[in-house]
């Protein structure tokens, strides 16, 4: 009975060995799976982030006077209007990013048939040369890798 008690159940060093091997081949991947989740959400954070930025300097140049969006590109300006909110296009930093703005603002020729004449029955078609601008803003970011989004939407002389 001596014997018994004075057994005291070990562990051995093999043991322990095998089962952190058997650990480590279960947690690097688990690991390494957080560490790529988590880089990749806060990538998704900044992506809409820099969309939502986007949006806004969108809506801020649509409510602007026709008169007032500059043709051509523009990039890296701060454009005022006398009656609305200035388009800021300046460079913005979004998390560890420098996100770069440009606007792109070109006259767009609108045609349609706007009544049907009398005596023919034929509808009349009328051409407005600057009747439209078409409204294109694009973010830029990365340095190694290059990323960009852009937006358009269309603005008419009325």
């Amino acid at each position: 009975m001596l014997a018994i008690r004075n057994r005291q159940a070990a562990v051995s060093l093999v043991e322990v060995l095998i089962a952190l091997a058997i650990l480590s081949t279960l947690a690097l991947p688990m690991l390494m799976l957080l560490v790529e989740y988590s880089r990749g959400s806060s990538q998704l954070g900044d992506y809409y982030q820099i969309l939502n930025i986007v949006e806004e300097k969108l809506d801020t140049a649509l409510a602007l006077n026709f008169v007032d969006i500059p043709t051509g590109e523009t990039d890296g300006k701060l454009i005022e209007a006398e009656n609305s909110r200035p388009l800021d296009l300046r460079p913005a930093q979004v998390g560890h990013e420098i996100v770069r703005f440009k606007m792109r603002a070109e006259m767009t020729t609108v045609e349609f048939a706007a009544m049907k004449d009398a005596t023919s029955g034929q509808l009349q078609r009328a051409r407005v040369e600057d009747g439209m601008k078409r409204i294109e803003i694009t973010a830029e970011w990365g340095d190694k890798k290059k990323h960009n989004i852009s937006l358009i939407a269309y603005k008419a002389n009325l």
